[in-house]
Order: C-alpha cells, then structure tokens, then sequence
C-alpha cells in the first residue's frame, strides 16, 4: 500500500475518532447526565468542540505528512505540530476541557448536606507527556536530518568509468 493512500486512510480515521465520535457521544448523552455534569463543572460542549479542533489538525498534519517528502522542511514541521498537538490533547483530556490547568483539575458537586469537591492531580502525567513529546521532536529532527541525507547522497551523480569495447582501442597509437 502506497504511502499517500496509508496517510488519506489515517486521516480518515483519526477524523472519525477525534472528531465526529465526540461530537456524536455528546449528543447521545442523557440530559440527566448531562445535567450532573455541568453541575461538576465540566463543560461538556467546550470538551467536546475542543477535541474536535484537535482531531481535525491531527487529521491535516497527517495527511500534510503522507504527501510530503521525508526530507523536506514541511514534514519536519509537521512532525514538530504533531507532537505538540498530541501534548496539547492530553492537556485538554487531563484537565477536563480547560487547557490551562495543567493538570489539575477541581469537580465539585453540590450534595444534600453541601459540596464534595474532588481535586484530580495529574501534573505527573503531564510531565511526562512533556518529556515525550520532547523526545518526539528529537526523534522528528534526527529522522529529518537522516532523510536529508539519504536525498542528498541519491542527488549526487555517479561518475561514469569509461571502460573499452574493442581490443583496437588498447593498442598505443604510433605517430
């Protein structure tokens, strides 16, 4: 299977989990649900919209990526925006659907006798997701800078060795 038709596949698909089954899931939720959720504090349609946004980049940069040379400057590029994109995913699902908490996040729900309030800490995972993405974009310039010169070594031409047919050509020539 070609490159190109494994990239427009991937694509497809990554539009499908990340952008049209959140969506999609949302909307089937039971309003009762729906419901304690607010209360919590979870934006159900900001988390939903934000995914979305997500999974249509994702979607872009892979098929940017499919269609690209490995040597050229985009796919470095969107290598890099892959990997942050992926960072900022995990932001979005750890937090909850607020980016900028960086991984804590704070559900409170209101009870008969008051509020129980849960403070999630996931600023671990979030280290760790930077740590990877870190490696990620390593990876991506190494991988950059090889296919830079795998193309410039297939560039170079080969000299030709001029190599003699007949035997009348190896015989010195008498002035």
């Amino acid at each position: 299977m070609s490159r190109r038709l494994q990239s427009v596949i991937s694509t497809a698909l990554t539009l499908i989990l990340f952008t049209v089954l959140p969506i999609c899931a949302a909307n089937q939720l039971p309003s009762g649900l729906e419901l304690l959720l607010s209360q919590a504090g979870i934006d159900l349609t900001n988390l939903t919209n934000q995914m979305a946004m997500i999974g249509v980049f994702i979607a872009v940069v892979t098929l940017v990526k499919g269609f690209v040379e490995e040597a050229s400057p985009l796919y470095l590029l969107a290598s890099i925006a892959s990997s942050v994109v992926t960072l900022a995913f995990t932001l979005v699902t750890l937090g909850v659907g607020d980016l900028t908490s960086m991984g804590i996040s704070t559900i409170t729900i209101d009870v008969e006798g008051g509020f129980n309030t849960m403070i999630l800490d996931f600023r671990l995972f979030i280290q760790l997701a930077v740590l990877s993405v870190a490696l990620q974009i390593a990876h991506s310039v190494l991988q950059f800078m090889e296919a830079r010169q795998k193309s410039k070594i297939e560039r170079t031409p080969i000299p030709q060795i001029e190599i003699f047919d007949t035997p009348s050509q190896y015989e010195p020539v008498i002035a």
